[in-house]
């Protein structure tokens, strides 16, 4: 009787580990195209709790996780030394629905506290699946996209979800153009032949580029990320 006691007990403890470790929001973040005098990482105050993420420019930063239900999120500099938190730091909210979430750091050199506009991007499983394709249309212009068997089009400040471009991990052909504010004659912006990956998750920024015209592109891929599990 006492054997089979401390199996339950055990296995009850093993069971309530790891929904304590699924009790969470996995987060990551970037700061995209930012200046060189910005913060590289930030503190979010999420529900009373105090959080340090790093803010990288070219990749997603490693995971954070924030307590299940609802965050509501401010964005600081550093961890304040007082009571008082400052009245015109960004603010988010992370829904209580969330498993996954990328925060999109954009500048803004208006906001006295910290200089950025924060996007939150859900990234959870069912919302977002391994495979697809975010595209985020950063630029004043209007873009159509053909990613292998996938068209879009995306308008400026708008976002797009893809489906994969093709079915397994493989190349698959792009074409992506632009239509310039006040033009109507598209422009090609890519033709080439890119790599998917059916175990990750790709964002791609269309970009405003410095003294041109014409917008750029980059991507970044959002992997899962691999937790180590102890067993009591």
């Amino acid at each position: 009787m006492l054997y089979f006691l401390r199996t339950f007990i055990a296995a009850f403890i093993l069971l309530t580990g790891h929904a304590a470790t699924a009790a969470t929001c996995e987060v990551k973040a970037i700061f995209v195209q930012p200046p060189n005098a910005v913060p590289e990482t930030a503190v979010l105050m999420a529900n009373q709790k105090f959080v340090d993420v790093d803010l990288p420019r070219r990749n997603l930063s490693d995971s954070i996780d924030l307590d299940s239900g609802e965050n509501s999120i401010i964005v600081l500099p550093q961890r304040p030394t007082g009571p008082e938190i400052p009245l015109d730091a960004p603010k988010f909210t992370i829904p209580e629905t969330w498993t996954r979430c990328v925060l999109l750091f954009f500048h803004d050199d208006k906001n006295p506290v910290f200089p950025a506009r924060v996007i939150p991007v859900n990234t959870s499983n069912a919302d977002f699946p391994m495979g697809h394709i975010l595209l985020f249309n950063v630029s004043s212009a209007v873009v159509a996209a053909k990613l292998g068997t996938e068209t879009v089009k995306i308008l400026p400040g708008k976002s797009v979800s893809v489906k994969p471009p093709r079915s397994g991990s493989g190349d698959y052909p792009v074409a992506i153009d632009c239509i310039l504010p006040g033009d109507t004659q598209a422009i090609a912006l890519c033709r080439s032949t890119w790599q998917h990956e059916a175990k990750a998750r790709q964002i791609l920024f269309i970009v405003p580029q410095p003294e041109q015209k014409i917008p750029g592109i980059w991507g970044i891929l959002d992997r899962e990320t691999i937790r180590d599990e102890k067993v009591p």
